[in-house]
C-alpha cells in the first residue's frame, strides 16, 4: 500500500514537473495588425502611403524586431511594438514585411505579410472625394429638375 501512494506521488510530481516545463518552454507568440495612418489599400495586397504595424505579442516577449525585405527597419524593446513607415520611403514592387518576437530566453517567432507597394497620393484620394461629391449633387439637382417639371 505505502509503494502504491509513493508510486502515485512520483506519478503527480513527474507530471506537474512535465506540464509547467512544457509552458515554459513554449515560444512566444506574434501576429500583425496594419493601420492606415494616410495611404491606400486596395483590400488585398497593394498597399501606398503612411502605415502602422503593430505586433500582437504574448506576455513573455520583450523585443519584436521589423523587417522590409531581410533589412531590420526597427527594433523595439517596450509595448507597444510597433513600426510606422512610407511606402514612397522604398521601391515600388513586392515586398515581405516580417516581425521577429523574442522573449527573456532567446526563444523567438515570426510573423510576415507580403505586400506590394504602389504610388499614393493624398491629392488622389481628395479629387475621388470631391468628383464623388459633385456626382451626388448632379443626380440630386435633376431629381429635383425633374420633379418640378412632372408637377
Amino acid at each position: 500500500m505505502k509503494l502504491t501512494k509513493k508510486l502515485a506521488y512520483i506519478c503527480v510530481v513527474s507530471l506537474v514537473l512535465a506540464l509547467s516545463t512544457s509552458i515554459v518552454l513554449a515560444a512566444p507568440s506574434v501576429s500583425l495588425n496594419w493601420y492606415k495612418n494616410n495611404g491606400y489599400n486596395d483590400f488585398g495586397n497593394s498597399i501606398g502611403g503612411e502605415w502602422t504595424i503593430t505586433a500582437d505579442v504574448s506576455s513573455d516577449v520583450n523585443r519584436v524586431e521589423f523587417y522590409l525585405d531581410d533589412t531590420m527597419q526597427q527594433n523595439v524593446t517596450s509595448t507597444p511594438f510597433k513600426w510606422a513607415f512610407n511606402t514612397a520611403d522604398f521601391s515600388l514592387g513586392d515586398h515581405t514585411i516580417k516581425a521577429v518576437a523574442y522573449d527573456a530566453t532567446g526563444e523567438n517567432t515570426t510573423a510576415q505579410a507580403d505586400r506590394n507597394f504602389v504610388e499614393y497620393s493624398a491629392t488622389d484620394t481628395l479629387w475621388i472625394i470631391f468628383g464623388t461629391i459633385v456626382t451626388v449633387m448632379v443626380i440630386i439637382l435633376f431629381v429635383a429638375l425633374y420633379r418640378v417639371r412632372k408637377k
